[in-house]
């Protein structure tokens, strides 16, 4: 009687053994996935036990990232948008662009932030019925927004940083601003945006460095992000994301 070379039967119990560990795995992913697990929380358990404390908390706070690839994630936007070299670009000209949120409390990090021209960009965050168009005014461009803005502005006074709060499209005087240095270099830089938005307090860091905190008295408290443009900028950011804080 003729044998199969044992090295040949070894090879396909190896092809059978993978084709089984792929469906043990698929069968579990499945049913913890109808059950409810959030198969995030497993990895990070798995990564606990490993010693990887730190990189699985901001792991499972993490809520989303966008390289932008595509603009799918984005329903709502004004005026020019599009993906340029793998980044988002807003302008020339006026508009914006806005995703929901899904925590009331987050940390929104853009890690290139580049003003290509002109006078400014604008990140929206805790905002809200931007869906809704409007008819006149700057709501044209934001739709009829309930939210704050971070601006990047050098053509505020003589160049400011500025935290402005938003009602049914109409944006309300600085509630918070501070003045740049005298030698900043506003455009052509990709700069490190980041917004730490928590209760009613709200702080914004460039490259880094804490440059403005305020607290709203009566803030809005929840919402989504966006991007914003005006008069004749254009902005292109790249490598967002936005994590759940506390």
């Amino acid at each position: 009687m003729h044998q199969q070379p044992l090295h040949r039967r070894s090879g396909q119990s190896l092809v059978e053994i993978g084709a089984l560990l792929a469906l043990v795995s698929l069968t579990a992913i499945l049913g913890l996935s109808m059950i409810g697990v959030n198969l995030r929380t497993v990895m990070c358990q798995i990564a606990n036990g490993l010693g990887a404390d730190e990189q699985c908390e901001e792991l499972s706070n993490l809520l989303f990232r966008d390289s932008f690839d595509n603009l799918n994630a984005w329903p709502t936007k004004y005026g020019n948008w599009n993906v340029e070299g793998g980044k988002l670009c807003g302008g020339p000209g006026a508009g914006s662009i806005y995703r929901p949120v899904e925590a009331d409390n987050y940390r929104i990090k853009v890690d290139q932030s580049m003003l290509v021209s002109g006078d400014g960009y604008g990140v929206f965050f805790r905002a809200s019925n931007f869906d809704v168009p409007g008819t006149s005014g700057s709501a044209r461009f934001v739709g009829q927004l309930n939210g704050y803005s971070f601006q990047y502005d050098p053509g505020y006074a003589k160049g400011e940083f500025i935290i402005r709060k938003w009602t049914n499209g109409t944006e309300a005087s600085p509630i918070k601003r501070v003045q740049a240095p005298p030698d900043y270099l506003w455009r052509g830089a990709d700069r490190q945006i980041e917004l730490e938005v928590v209760g009613d307090t709200f702080a914004v860091s460039i490259d880094g460095e804490e440059i403005l905190r305020v607290t709203d008295q009566n803030p809005y408290m929840s919402g989504g992000m966006g991007f914003r443009t005006w008069a004749n900028s254009k902005a292109c950011f790249d490598d967002l994301g936005v994590e759940a804080l506390p």
